[in-house]
């Protein structure tokens, strides 16, 4: 809901610091021996060369030195779009261009296919007897939906969360640990039982802000978080309608509100750390200093607990649990996953062997087993691999719990790129009003939501309009 913040540039800085450390078109079979061929390129969009051949194409080369490959930028596509939309400039870019390879996120992915610019894939792994059933649980079946029911690309990598949690002070405070498959409502009422007393410098809390940096929540970015999980979104775009009026938004909102107000989560904006010292900065990072219970974490989150507990020299460790979460209440067997690069064939394509080559390459075993033994820029990205069985452990803590949930990809990232950023903004600042009104008991929860609709939609329209 908010624009890119402080925290998001510091994520991305210490991220780069850790790297530093709808047709189908007719295949002519499988590719022939690697002696009678001929030097194929492939076309290939992306935003680096270098990345690119570090991350994908210099194990596959080794492998296939007859295929090379041409690699042109899409990085600055967006500096001049003029009043065309980030939808309609890449469409332009892909026509002009007309790589073999798409290397795509979801939004793209869908708009490709919804465009019939992709091939369908079931046919070449069918052929080739490609294992597609070596991906975790549910991962090509969400692709398969995006083509309605038929698979036109894959990817060799996914984004998953899950709580962590410190053993230690749920013993402490005789608390019983996380399990597998809580979700926030789970969450919050476990971090409600631990104690609230003490200043700022000394108590717990029972929740902290996670993924990467650890920073303070406000109320609207406590609700943005839990709205995720449940896969709420605040516009129906297909109606282009504002949808924060349902019992289940009632529900996350009401929620957050008596979250906030036991005093049991890190919420003060008042101490969000944007500048000052490395100690002070540590000291800002409650869970990774043994003072809060639980937050939410990716992989990056071990690397970077891994390395911050290095550069103390006042370091207390503690013992780390992982469970697998949060969940839908409505689907607990599930978790929301953002897919890595989505890796499509051009159904323009004159290479189209060559192209699925490569795609069963990086989706495959031998890439999975690369990037299990060499993770770095997986990790440094937030990502695993989607192959199971290949990432295990990082230094000695299991990654079972990213893995064990069947994964489902969010449908709000759709209605992201159909508005502009600024009407998120604006809508999160009349979200915050409203709020801050239900908090004072100067109006009642309902009165509120009927406020934020009403104002939104208006909202809404104004956004459509321009």
């Amino acid at each position: 809901m908010m624009n890119r913040s402080w925290l998001q540039v510091v994520t991305m800085f210490v991220v780069s610091c850790l790297l530093v450390v709808g047709c189908t078109r007719v295949s002519m079979g499988p590719l022939e021996s690697k002696e009678n061929q001929e030097t194929t390129t492939l076309k290939v969009i992306y935003p680096d060369l270098e990345l690119f051949y570090k991350q994908y194409g210099d194990g596959f080369t080794t492998l296939h030195n007859h295929i090379q490959f041409e690699v042109i930028s899409d990085a600055n596509i967006y500096t001049d779009m003029g009043d065309k939309t980030k939808e309609e400039v890449y469409a332009e870019f892909i026509r002009k261009e007309q790589p073999d390879i798409l290397i795509l996120d979801a939004p793209q992915f869908k708009r490709q296919i919804h465009d019939g610019n992709l091939t369908e894939l079931d046919s070449l792994s069918t052929r080739d007897k490609y294992n597609l059933d070596g991906f975790v649980p549910g991962l090509v079946d969400q692709l398969r939906e995006i083509g309605g029911g038929q698979l036109y690309g894959l990817t060799p990598s996914f984004s998953s969360k899950a709580i962590f949690y410190n053993k230690d002070l749920f013993k402490k405070n005789g608390i019983a640990f996380p399990s597998d498959g809580m979700s926030w409502y789970d969450m919050i009422d476990l971090a409600r039982r631990f104690p609230t007393e003490g200043d700022k410098q000394t108590r717990i809390y029972g929740y902290s802000g996670g993924d990467v940096y650890e920073a303070p929540m406000d109320l609207v970015t406590l609700i943005d978080k839990m709205s995720r999980a449940e896969g709420l979104s605040i516009v129906n775009t297909d109606k282009m309608q504002v949808t924060i009026d349902t019992d289940a938004w009632k529900k996350v909102i009401q929620t957050a509100i008596q979250a906030e107000q036991s005093g049991a989560i890190f919420n003060s904006m008042d101490e969000l750390f944007t500048s000052g010292t490395k100690e002070e900065f540590y000291n800002s990072q409650p869970f990774l200093m043994g003072r809060s219970a639980m937050h939410i974490g990716s992989v990056t989150s071990l690397v970077l607990m891994d390395h911050f507990k290095h550069d103390l020299n006042d370091y207390v460790p503690f013992e780390l649990g992982i469970a697998a979460g949060p969940v839908d209440p409505l689907d607990p067997t599930s978790t929301y996953v953002t897919p890595g690069d989505i890796f499509a064939i051009n159904i323009t394509s004159v290479h189209q062997d060559a192209a699925w080559e490569f795609i069963k390459y990086v989706c495959g075993e031998d890439y999975a087993r690369a990037g299990s033994e060499s993770n770095e820029l997986l990790l440094g990205q937030q990502l695993i691999l989607s192959r199971s069985g290949f990432m295990k452990d990082y230094e000695g803590t299991s990654l079972e719990p990213f893995y064990s949930l069947k994964s489902r990809f969010p449908s709000r990232s759709d209605d992201w790129n159909k508005l502009p950023d600024q009407f998120f903004n604006e809508f999160a600042a009349i979200l915050s009003r409203e709020l801050e009104l239900v908090e004072k008991e100067q109006k009642n929860l309902d009165e509120a939501v009927a406020a934020i609709k009403s104002e939104g939609q208006t909202l809404l329209d104004q956004s459509v309009k321009k």
